[in-house]
């Protein structure tokens, strides 16, 4: 898998640059004030320059890549088109993995150049990720550390999972973060967590980094961060799925819809089994920062052709910094 890992993450460092490039040349400053109109197409540029550059990147690589998952296309629903995304078959080989990508995570603060736009991938064995059903964009989701494992689930109330988190980890409530999507589809999560006296981090977008951390043993990150819950997009869902799998975390989910109709369809939980049934040894995610300082890592974006990129696999989380000329 080495060889695979130095593709992936070429891939998003690449991506990570372009990107980066477009925010420089474009000038696009935090203090831009845009029209919705202004926004949307500032974000399609965005898109559109990520997902050429990790197209390109993926070309010619010495193995099969087939990409089940991209987010963006759920925006259908709400701009009456999709986001540019990257779908596709790319490389050659007999060595065959699936790939789910957010090309840029966070585009809404790439727009602006503001912290914490970052490319991501993940990839599993052949057949080994979930792919995006096509009548459903969001997950239903609970991600947690190892030590929780087989002790929360996405079926228990609220309050008996904040019970565990107290009693495991030997907690107050008020130690606790639990970091949810700020969305009416997360009101009864948000109030369930509000009565029991945690501290709620609401997010406005990018709910997959805080997801990382999530699963990782909390006195390693010491940020507290001990659950990510509530309704999200779905490629995300699957993308923080390799990271439980990977190291050892939980991670659960179920297809969300604000269609009744099509809601009935998803009554199974999603185990992390389920959503990446690839083998444990082929999971791997690369995330390349563009711009500045995410707050879950403080990764630096691009500067000068350097790029720090994360990456979890069975050997866990770890940080670099590279250089493309």
């Amino acid at each position: 898998m080495k060889k695979v890992k130095d593709h992936i993450i070429r891939a998003t460092e690449l991506t990570a640059i372009s990107v980066a490039r477009l925010i420089r040349e474009k000038g696009f400053s935090k203090d831009d004030l845009l029209t919705e109109e202004e926004s949307r197409a500032r974000e399609k540029l965005i898109d559109q320059a990520g997902v050429d550059a990790m197209y390109a990147a993926l070309t010619d690589i010495p193995f099969v890549l087939e990409v089940v998952g991209s987010e963006g296309r759920k925006h259908i629903h709400q701009y009456g088109e999709a986001l540019p995304t990257l779908m596709g078959t790319f490389g050659s080989g007999k060595l065959k993995l699936d790939m789910v990508n957010d090309v840029v995570e966070g585009s809404k603060a790439a727009k602006l150049n503001s912290p914490g736009a970052v490319s991501v991938i993940a990839v599993s064995s052949h057949k080994g990720l979930m792919a995006t059903p096509d009548d459903i964009d969001y997950m239903d989701k609970l991600f947690g550390p190892p030590q929780l494992k087989n002790k929360i689930s996405i079926n228990n109330p609220v309050e008996e999972n904040l019970a565990e988190v107290v009693d495991e980890f030997r907690v107050k409530p008020s130690q606790i973060n639990v970091v949810m999507m700020d969305r009416d589809r997360n009101a009864h999560y948000i109030n369930a967590c509000q009565k029991f006296g945690v501290n709620l981090i609401l997010i406005q977008a990018g709910d997959f980094l805080p997801s990382v951390l999530a699963c990782m043993d909390p006195k390693k990150h010491n940020k507290g961060i001990y659950l990510v819950m509530g309704i999200g997009g779905f490629e995300e869902g699957v993308l923080a799925a390799v990271t439980a799998k990977a190291l050892g975390g939980v991670g659960e989910g179920k297809g969300w819809s604000g269609d009744s109709r099509i809601q009935k369809k998803y009554t199974k939980v999603w185990t992390t089994d389920d959503l990446v049934s690839g083998k444990l040894e082929d999971c791997l995610v690369s995330v390349s920062a563009i711009t500045d300082e995410n707050k879950y890592f403080y990764l630096d974006g691009v500067k000068n052709g350097k790029v720090t990129t994360l990456t979890v696999d069975t050997s866990g989380v770890k940080i670099v910094r590279n250089e493309h000329k």
